[in-house]
């Protein structure tokens, strides 16, 4: 059926003129419960249904989308395309060729997909989770449970058609102790581009409340940090959001070639000390999100970003790989059906180093150890304000006093030359709640990396 709906607006949209034309199809599937202080406060499960058609037209690119996936609705919506691409025409705007003609991609292993499983058991992920918060008398305790599943259809006219399959669950934990005068808050999920069976060993709901709590212990008794610059190491979470948000953005093909990345034309130059490797994947057996092909339909690859310090490349969806002159690498995604393609990263990670994790704390003298990244901010020149929930002062070697509600500032690209150490063990996370935002567009993602030490300003209390 979708096929032949595809063949309708493709022909359409072939009778007005246009020069390509593009219909993602989607069919997808958002699960949440929120569950606060023994009380389901959210039990939402939202299907969205629809198509987005794309055209060029005299070199014009013009978009349309629509949830009626009648022959009317579908062309109408091509008719909307061509109309929009028509408006803009002429123009210069183009797509690289696309690598395949017919594919079905599938996560596979999948044992319990969320479709199938009973409502009870997504409600005794949340209970049990809240079990063990309660049981260590808790203040306060939210746990959640959420997924996102479905499928992507692309069919183009130069005869590609592609299926893709999506799917992420996670279960997360937030706790609040209450001590006295003071407050200590932990939180922590764990997600995976798998079925309910992976919230088993160190996904499960008790194991993720637990951590949750620990972190709120420690949060109770931890102090402001001393402030100024200092040695900074960073375990795996709060790795990967430098990986993400501080250095991802400016690899992104569309930045790269309006000329607003400070990477434009720095190809092969060494940027970072040699302890950095970055990469971009689409599938890593280590975690993370599984993005087998892209909303172009093109097929994820692993994408070397910076290899021991050099700039080696760049993350592209077929339009900006048609500006730069190079091959697509899978990057082109959109939030739904009714959003266009943009240049957006996949699972974006530091590659594993040569350092065992307590050598890197045994190795230093004074610094601090940094957890649970807290959001922050990023401008397109990498210079980043970002916060850490919790920390530990390192002092000869060895791990001090907790410290949060950490500040760290500065600058990826200098941030980079001065890592020293990575560690050979690297951990990759997801999660189905939120994700990366860009253009007024939610993705889910992948980020993480090894520990990492490296030098960077910190704010907190002066001596």
């Amino acid at each position: 059926m979708l096929e032949d709906l595809a063949r309708l607006a493709l022909d359409e949209a072939a009778r007005l003129g246009a020069s390509f034309a593009e219909v993602r199809f989607e069919d997808s599937t958002r699960e949440l419960i929120v569950y606060v202080n023994g009380r389901v406060v959210t039990l939402s499960f939202q299907r969205s249904r629809g198509a987005g058609v794309r055209v060029l037209y005299g070199g014009g690119l013009g978009f349309a989308s629509t949830g009626d996936l009648s022959r009317e609705g579908i062309l109408a919506a091509a008719r909307e395309a061509v109309k929009a691409a028509r408006a803009v025409a002429p123009g210069d705007r183009r797509l690289a060729p696309h690598p395949l003609r017919s594919a079905s991609f599938r996560i596979e292993g999948v044992k319990l997909h969320p479709s199938r499983a009973p409502l009870e058991e997504k409600l005794d992920l949340v209970k049990r989770a809240y079990g063990v918060a309660r049981e260590a008398g808790a203040a306060s305790a939210t746990a959640r449970y959420g997924a996102h599943y479905g499928t992507v259809e692309v069919y183009t006219s130069e005869g590609v058609s592609v299926s893709v399959e999506r799917l992420v669950v996670g279960v997360s934990a937030h706790v609040v102790l209450r001590e006295a005068d003071r407050t200590g808050d932990g939180f922590e999920v764990y997600g995976a581009s798998r079925g309910l069976e992976v919230f088993s060993e160190a996904g499960a709901p008790e194991e993720v409340a637990q951590r949750a709590l620990s972190y709120a212990r420690d949060s109770l008794r931890a102090s402001r940090p001393p402030a100024g610059t200092m040695v900074v190491v960073t375990r795996p979470e709060l790795t990967g959001v430098f990986a993400h948000e501080s250095f991802g953005h400016l690899t992104e093909g569309d930045f790269v070639a309006a000329g607003t990345s400070p990477l434009a034309g720095k190809l092969g130059e060494q940027i970072a000390s040699e302890q950095v490797t970055i990469v971009d994947a689409g599938l890593c057996e280590r975690g993370g999100y599984a993005l087998l092909a892209d909303d172009e339909g093109v097929p994820t690859q692993r994408t070397v970003l910076v290899e021991k310090g050099v700039l080696k490349g760049y993350l592209q969806s077929r339009e900006s790989a048609a500006l730069l002159g190079v091959e697509p690498t899978g990057n082109g995604r959109a939030q739904s059906f009714a959003h266009e393609v943009v240049v957006r990263m996949r699972n974006t990670f530091f590659e594993a180093g040569d350092w065992g994790e307590e050598e890197i704390i045994e190795e230093t003298r004074r610094g601090i150890l940094l957890d649970k990244p807290a959001g922050g901010q990023v401008e397109l020149d990498g210079t980043f304000t970002f916060n850490a929930r919790i920390g530990y002062l390192i002092e000869n070697g060895e791990l001090g006093e907790p410290v949060r509600d950490v500040v760290l500032a500065g600058n990826i690209l200098e941030m980079l030359k001065h890592v020293d150490a990575a560690s050979k063990r690297v951990e990759i996370s997801t999660s189905p709640f939120g994700g990366c935002g860009k253009m007024g567009q939610m993705v889910h993602v992948g980020d993480g990396g090894p520990m990492l030490r490296t030098v960077l300003l910190v704010g907190g209390e002066r001596g």
